[in-house]
C-alpha cells in the first residue's frame, strides 16, 4: 500500500525519520513541481518548463527558515550569452553568515532528469508525487537525485544551524540548474560571474574553504569523473547501412577509453558489477534516433528506431525499432531479430514508446537494463545489441541497407577524475575524425564545451578528506575515500582557489546508496538517510 506524500496529513513515519516535517513538505512540493531538465541539441529542443517555480519554493522555504537569499539568472544578470536561449536559468544563493572569517560551500541542484515515456509504465506510483512506501522509502523523480540529498538536506542542515549554537564559519549554500545537462546556465554561469571579479572580491559566489557536495553516494569522494556529450549524425540523409557503420564506431569508443585507469578506486568494486578495481573512462552510446519517411511494400526496412530516452546521461531500458514493407518480409526480418539478439537482452512487442508507428508498419524493441549513463556497468544497455541485430539483419538481406533517413547519437563521455577536459575530449573528437571520415565523410560529429567538463581530484590524504571519511564511516558506516563515476558538481571547481590561494578542495557525499535507482524508474530515496545527509553537513561545519 502505497501513500503519496501530496497534503496533510503528513506520514509520521517518514517526518520521524527525516526528523523535520517542514523538510519532508519542502521535498513533497519540489518532487511535484518537477523542474526537468531536457537538452537534445540535434533535435533542437531544450526545455525547462518549472525552473522559476522551483527556485521560487527554495527561496521561500530558506528566507522562513532564517537564511539570506538571491537569485542569479544569467539570462537577466550576465552579459548575453546566445547558448543559454533566453530561458529562465535562476540559481539561488542561500547564506547562513554568523561573521566568521571562513565560509564553508554546499553545492546542489535542483534541475532533474524527464521522464521518458517508456519509463511510465515502470514506476509503480506517479513519478511526480512523492510516495511513502512500506519498505519506508520515498519514491518519485528527484526524491534522491538532488532535491532530496542536496537541496533539502542541506537547508535541513543550515536550519539546525541557524537555530543553535552558531557553527564556526559561515555557510553558504549554492542551489544551481542545469546540473544534469553540463552546468551550462547554472555553475558554469556563476563561475563565469566570478571570472569578471578580482580573485578576493566579497561578491564571488564559490568563495570558501571548502565545497561539500550532497550529490552522491553514502560514502566519502574525493574525485569526481569529467563528463562530455557528443553528438554524432550526417549533414545529409544516410543509408541504414551508414548509420549502422557510425554506430559501431561509436560503440568501439568505449573499448579506448576504458584503458584510461584511475588512481581512484572505484566503489563499485568487485560487489556492484564495475569491470575493474579502479574507475576507468567510460563512453556509453545513450541516444540513438532514425527517422525515414514512407511505408511502401517491399523488402523490409527500417522506417525509425529510437532510444527510449529524453536524457543524453541515461542509458535507455529498451530501443524502438519500426519497421515497413510487405508484411511477410517485416515477420522474417523480427525473426531475424529474435534469432540474432543475446542475452540478457531480448526482442519484445513493442510498449511505452514516444513513436508513433504508421499504418502498415510494425514496431518492436530490444530490451536491456536502463541506468545511469555514468554507471553503465549497472545495466545492460541496448543500444549496441540494437545496431549488432540490424547489421545482423542486414548482412542476411533481411534488411534493407540502402534506405535513407536522418541518424542521431549521443554518447555520454565519462572522463578520469584526474583528466583535464581537453586531454579527453580532444583525444576522442580526433579519433573519431580520423577513424571515421574517410569512411563516412558526411558523418558529423559535436561535443560543445558549453556541455562538458573536465574531472576532479582531491588528494585522499587531505584534513577535509580525512574529516569526511570519519563521519560518513559514523553515520553512513562506509569507510574508505573513493572517486564518483557519475561526475558531479565537483569537475567544475577545477582551477578554482580558498581566499588563502589555495585549490579548492571539493567533497562529494550523498543519499544515493544502491536501492536509489538514479535517473531511473523508481528512484527513491530512504529518509532515515537524508537525515544523515543534513547531520554530516552539520557536523562537518561546526568541527574546528
Amino acid at each position: 500500500m502505497s501513500e503519496p506524500v501530496s497534503g496533510e496529513p503528513l506520514p509520521k513515519s517518514a517526518a520521524q525519520a527525516l526528523g523535520d516535517g517542514d523538510a519532508l513538505r519542502l521535498l513533497a512540493e519540489l518532487v511535484a513541481i518537477a523542474p526537468t531538465n531536457l537538452e537534445d541539441p540535434p533535435r533542437n529542443r531544450y526545455e525547462k518548463p518549472n525552473y522559476r517555480r522551483a527556485a521560487d519554493r527554495i527561496v521561500r522555504t530558506a528566507r522562513d527558515w532564517g537564511m539570506h537569499t538571491r537569485i542569479f539568472d544569467p539570462v537577466v544578470d550576465a552579459p548575453h550569452d546566445p547558448e543559454l536561449r533566453g530561458i529562465p536559468r535562476p540559481n539561488i544563493i542561500v547564506d547562513l553568515d554568523v561573521g566568521a572569517p571562513t565560509t564553508a560551500l554546499i553545492l546542489a541542484h535542483y534541475d532533474v532528469v524527464p521522464v521518458p515515456e517508456e519509463q511510465k509504465g515502470r514506476w509503480k506510483t506517479p513519478p511526480h508525487a512523492l510516495t511513502l512506501r512500506s519498505n519506508g522509502r520515498l519514491y518519485a523523480r528527484g526524491a534522491n537525485d538532488d532535491l532530496g540529498s542536496g537541496v533539502v538536506a542541506s537547508l535541513l542542515a543550515m536550519r539546525r544551524m541557524a537555530g543553535e549554537k552558531a557553527p564556526p564559519r559561515n555557510v553558504r549554500l549554492l542551489v544551481c540548474c542545469d546540473e544534469e545537462t553540463g552546468g551550462a546556465g547554472g555553475i558554469e554561469q556563476l563561475r563565469a560571474h566570478d571570472d569578471r571579479l578580482g580573485p578576493n572580491d566579497p561578491q564571488r559566489f564559490l568563495r570558501g574553504e571548502v565545497a561539500l557536495i550532497p550529490d552522491g553516494s553514502p560514502h566519502a569522494t574525493a574525485g569526481s569523473s569529467g563528463l562530455v556529450f557528443l553528438d554524432a549524425s550526417f549533414d545529409e540523409p544516410a543509408t541504414t547501412a551508414e548509420t549502422l557503420e557510425l554506430g559501431e564506431h561509436l560503440v568501439e569508443l568505449h573499448q579506448h577509453v576504458k584503458t584510461w585507469r584511475s588512481v581512484f578506486v572505484s566503489p563499485d568494486w568487485p560487489d556492484h558489477g564495475a569491470p575493474d578495481p579502479v574507475i576507468t573512462g567510460r563512453a556509453t552510446v545513450t541516444k540513438f534516433d532514425v527517422e525515414s519517411t514512407g511505408t511502401e511494400g517491399g523488402p523490409a526496412r527500417l522506417l525509425a528506431a529510437h532510444a527510449e530516452t529524453d536524457a543524453a546521461n541515461q542509458i535507455a531500458q529498451s530501443v524502438t525499432i519500426v519497421l515497413a514493407g510487405d508484411a511477410a518480409a517485416v515477420d522474417a526480418a523480427v525473426r531475424a531479430f529474435e534469432g540474432a539478439v543475446h542475452a540478457p537482452f531480448r526482442v519484445a512487442a513493442a510498449t511505452g514508446s514516444s513513436l508513433t508507428v504508421p499504418p502498415g508498419a510494425r514496431a518492436v524493441q530490444v530490451v536491456g537494463l536502463s541506468s545511469h549513463g555514468g554507471y553503465p556497468h549497472r545495466g545492460a544497455n541496448p543500444v549496441p545489441e540494437t545496431l549488432d541485430i540490424l547489421a545482423d539483419a542486414v548482412s542476411r538481406g533481411a534488411l534493407k541497407f540502402d534506405a535513407r533517413g536522418t541518424a542521431t547519437f549521443s554518447v555520454d563521455l565519462r572522463l578520469l577524475p584526474e583528466m583535464a577536459l581537453a586531454e579527453g575530449r580532444d583525444e576522442v573528437l580526433a579519433r573519431l575524425r580520423t577513424e571515421v571520415e574517410t569512411l563516412l565523410p558526411h558523418a558529423k560529429f559535436d561535443a560543445p564545451l558549453a556541455r562538458a567538463r573536465g574531472g576532479y581530484s582531491l588528494s585522499p590524504t587531505h584534513p577535509f578528506a580525512r574529516r569526511l571519511e570519519r563521519l560518513c564511516t559514523e553515520y553512513f558506516h562506509e569507510p574508505g575515500i573513493f572517486g564518483e563515476y557519475g561526475g558531479t558538481d565537483a569537475s567544475s571547481l577545477v582551477g578554482l582557489t580558498t581566499p588563502a590561494g589555495e585549490p579548492l578542495p571539493a567533497l562529494v557525499f550523498g543519499s544515493m546508496d544502491r536501492d536509489a535507482h538514479i535517473h531511473e524508474a523508481e528512484e527513491s530515496v530512504d529518509p532515515h538517510l537524508l537525515a544523515s545527509v543534513a547531520q554530516v553537513i552539520e557536523r562537518f561545519v561546526r568541527e574546528p
